[in-house]
């Protein structure tokens, strides 16, 4: 407890005393990582010389020191115990069980020490932002600031956590991962190649013919007779140059009449027939028509307008469709017309060195296409793969998430769970000490993950996703804390809690309410901590049960100078 002593400063937000500190120490003496940002190093002049100790009862009994000098602070000192140590600084120098380790060593061995199976198989540092809250940590019930990386790298702990057997979840996230990777590849590739689907198959028969003729090429380069190349180019020319230019010409010749005369149709299709016109002329003939025969002419001619719309519709599109294949028989006539005449021109050619030349550059031409099909053939192969890769991803994903699913049904609706204790113990917590409801739920979202939800709940029963302010989702993340600890009291697991700045905000009946649950968990073998200034009590300390009692306060803290702060020394 902070006493603010001086009246200048309750009117300040920080006070530099040193409340919120002790917790980093807590966190920095169960091996938190090294950092420069850290205090202690932020400021290593003036702490280089201290070491800090700290005694954890162990859950199979006895006690384990832990030293953790700031220079170097990746040196930790381990001593065990049968009994309490009031004061190691004061040992001399201590007969450390180990010594010096480093700090991956000193981690794998304090969680061995502690031998929590519970949350296997991650170790203590995973569950610490629970078990320490600072002010940052209260933004959100279940992800911490630590836990700012993917969802995989926390979700699955905290689903282990509320009771969830974390094997399909961790599986479900992994699975999530690969799946999104193969989507993201099969995109890439696709659009590196356009989007062109080219059957595998289709593109080995391509390949096989390209090296066909490179070989024939070749062969005909090295032996620099150039009788084979000549009859292949006459052959290729003859039989089938000329006859894919006859036929095309053909096809073009017969395109060219029927547009012509799909023309000439739609220009003379018109009914030339008009009743009106008719009827007058009987009349003047003396002959009337009547209006059952007028009836019948105007329904005939309407019948012939119908049936006119729809020939020059289909005609319409039959004359597109014929513009468009004679617009391509004249590229491909141009492209074999120019083949043509590059045949003829190197038959034409007597001077070997010329061929030779000309069969160079053919031969260069057909490795560079080569190169490039074989590189479709690899895309197409990965393509492939990708997909197959894909689908059974997908299936493999599908099954994890009804499995996860099916275990959230299952622990939701046993009450008697671990999640099912859990949720019963935080609504109760909430209720006592704001006459509200509240709940825990988990769900599956639209992206196959898991959501971890604490809401209040309104008159009506349903769920409200509103916080209802900074201070009641603090008392969310309390009330989390503490319920969670009370489920596993069946079990070795950490059995203290450090709330930083409990009561801040609260509304003085709300603080007693809260005191009276830390009271009450306390009594049930959980070690709450929490730090707060004396303005923050409902009543002084020692007015009774509603407020703190002298013997709950381990450290007090006041503004009257530096034998105030919990370092003894001027702020830095």
């Amino acid at each position: 407890m902070a006493e603010i002593r001086v009246p200048a400063n309750r009117l300040l937000d920080t006070h530099n005393l040193g409340k919120s500190t002790l917790a980093e120490l807590i966190d920095f003496c169960l091996l938190k990582g090294k950092s420069g940002s850290f205090f202690l190093y932020k400021h290593k002049s003036l702490f280089e010389k201290f070491v800090f100790y700290l005694e954890v009862e162990l859950p199979s009994g006895g006690y384990l020191t832990i030293s953790r000098p700031v220079d170097p602070g990746s040196r930790i000192y381990f001593k065990r115990s049968e009994t309490s140590i009031e004061n190691m600084a004061a040992q001399g120098s201590p007969d450390w069980d180990h010594s010096g380790m480093s700090f991956e060593r000193a981690k794998l061995l304090l969680d061995g020490v502690l031998a929590l199976d519970a949350i296997r198989p991650w170790g203590i540092r995973k569950l610490i932002g629970y078990l320490i809250r600072s002010q940052r940590d209260y933004l959100d019930v279940f992800q911490l600031s630590k836990f700012a990386g993917k969802h995989q790298d926390w979700k699955p702990f905290v689903a282990h956590i509320l009771g969830m057997d974390s094997t399909p979840v961790v599986g479900l996230y992994q699975k999530r991962e690969e799946l999104a990777q193969a989507n993201s590849d099969l995109a890439t590739l696709s659009r590196e190649w356009s989007g062109e689907d080219v059957d595998p198959s289709v593109l080995d028969g391509l390949i096989s013919v390209k090296k066909r003729d490179i070989d024939a090429r070749a062969a005909t380069l090295a032996s620099f007779n150039f009788q084979e190349e000549d009859s292949r180019t006459t052959s290729d020319l003859i039989d089938r140059t000329e006859a894919q230019i006859s036929a095309l010409n053909e096809e073009s010749y017969r395109l060219t009449q029927l547009i012509q005369r799909i023309v000439e149709s739609l220009e003379e299709e018109q009914v030339l027939f008009r009743p009106k016109d008719a009827d007058k002329l009987f009349r003047e003939a003396g002959i009337l028509l009547g209006d059952q025969i007028k009836r019948e002419y105007d329904q005939l001619i309407a019948f012939n307008r119908s049936i006119t719309v729809e020939r020059q519709e289909a005609l319409q599109s039959q004359l597109s469709e014929s513009r468009v294949r004679l617009a391509e028989l004249r590229i491909e006539l141009d492209t074999l017309n120019q083949q043509r005449a590059q045949s003829l021109d190197y038959l034409r050619v007597s001077d070997s060195m010329e061929k030779y030349k000309t069969l160079s550059l053919e031969l260069s031409n057909l490795q560079g296409e080569l190169s490039v099909l074989e590189a479709k053939r690899n895309a197409a192969a990965r393509l492939a793969e990708l997909r197959r890769q894909q689908r059974s991803l997908t299936e493999d994903f599908g099954h994890l998430q009804t499995e996860v699913e099916t275990q959230i049904e299952e622990i939701s609706r046993n009450e008697e769970s671990r999640f099912g204790r859990l949720r019963r113990y935080f609504t109760q917590i909430i209720y006592e000490v704001l006459g509200q409801n509240a709940i825990i739920a988990i769900r599956m979202n639209g992206q196959g993950g898991l959501d971890f939800t604490a809401e209040f709940v309104g008159n009506s029963g349903v769920a409200t996703s509103g916080d209802r302010g900074t201070s009641y989702r603090k008392l969310l993340c309390i009330a989390f804390d503490l319920a969670f600890l009370r489920t596993y009291l069946d079990v070795p697991f950490p059995r203290f809690v450090y709330h930083d700045g409990a009561l801040e905000q609260l509304e003085p009946r709300k603080r007693e309410k809260l005191i009276g649950v830390f009271r009450e968990y306390a009594a049930l073998g959980v070690q709450p901590i929490m730090s707060l200034l004396d303005s923050d009590l409902p009543e002084p300390v020692g007015s009774g049960l509603e407020t703190l009692m002298p013997e709950d306060i381990v450290v007090t803290l006041h503004d009257e100078g530096q034998e105030g702060r919990l370092f003894r020394m001027a702020k830095w």
